[in-house]
């Protein structure tokens, strides 16, 4: 269960007893009507929250997308270029220079790519000059075919990709922020209306008794839950789901697992493996597939699981 689903169900245990017992009775000035409209909330809430999540998570892999394949041409057309050109010392020089550039960052990759553009060009010039003329330089990544032309919009709309993604992480921040404010307002509400009836009435009264059926916190702590960061494509093949977590987390589990399960393939969750702090992979799954991944902490009181997050297997950028 995710955290909200915890404090929801004991809200739901809370409102009948309130309302059969003390149905006039309020909380600094909150009662049954609160309650119910705090119960109610929760769905919307959760609704929006997932929402956002999926939409980041798909700007997120867009910006990933884009940049393995910029690092792709970045890397392939130079050596093409080479390999049809190695006679042009012009041409060979600045091929040269492209290399002293490596592709480890997202800095180093939008370099190489900047770089490479006006040499692919005088590339493609010198092969139409050659007699017979020779085609201009096409490279396929990922299943799409780039041109010098294509891979120039490609580099240009990446700064567009990026803001769009800081976008939608910002409204993911905002959602998840409104939901855990009403998580809060609800347990606060629930723990407070406990307290106050448990201390105005003797056990064994009617209502005393009945506050048995409401769920409460155990005296050894939950497991903390860890979040999942990112959830992307690659690995083996391009064909695997790479989950990197968000640090910390994990306090009081002993037992800590990432699940997943295929859409339309398995019933629930069926496939785990141990949860790596520093990431897992797993897979290979087939193009098209939709998996969903959720991680789950559990100790001897209670187990905890995350919001699942969701990916489509895609065309492997290699």
């Amino acid at each position: 269960m995710e955290y909200w689903e915890i404090t929801k169900q004991r809200a739901q245990e809370t409102l009948p007893v309130w309302t059969q017992y003390l149905p006039t009775f309020q909380v600094a000035g909150q009662g049954t009507a609160e309650l119910t409209a705090l119960i109610d909330g929760y769905e919307p809430l959760v609704q929006q929250r997932t929402d956002a999540q999926d939409t980041y998570d798909a700007a997120f892999r867009t910006v990933q997308d884009t940049l393995l394949r910029m690092k792709g041409l970045g890397t392939k057309v130079p050596a093409i270029i080479e390999a049809q050109l190695d006679e042009n010392a012009g041409i060979m020089k600045d091929v040269d220079d492209l290399y002293a550039t490596a592709t480890r960052s997202e800095g180093t990759i939008l370099k190489r790519l900047r770089d490479l553009l006006p040499v692919w060009v005088r590339a493609n010039a010198a092969l139409a000059a050659q007699t017979p003329a020779q085609a201009a330089i096409v490279r396929t990544v990922g299943g799409v075919s780039y041109t010098a032309a294509s891979a120039k919009a490609l580099l240009d709309g990446y700064t567009d990709l990026v803001k769009t993604m800081k976008d939608k992480e910002e409204l993911l921040d905002r959602k998840r922020a409104e939901l855990r404010a009403h998580d809060r307002a609800t347990d606060q509400l629930n723990k407070r209306w406990y307290k106050a009836v448990k201390a105005s009435n003797d056990p064994g009264s009617d209502v005393y008794e009945a506050l048995n059926g409401i769920t409460t916190e155990p005296t050894t702590p939950a497991p903390e839950t860890i979040e999942i960061n990112t959830v992307t494509q690659g690995g083996d093949g391009g064909l695997q789901v790479l989950v990197a977590y968000v640090p910390g987390g994990g306090a009081h589990a002993t037992t800590k697992l990432v699940k997943w399960q295929v859409v339309g393939v398995d019933a629930g969750f069926d496939h785990s493996t141990p949860l790596d702090a520093s990431g897992n992979a797993f897979g290979p799954f087939t193009v098209g597939q939709t998996v969903k991944v959720i991680t789950e902490v559990s100790n001897s009181v209670a187990t905890r699981t995350t919001a699942p997050r969701t990916i489509v297997i895609g065309e492997p950028v290699v």
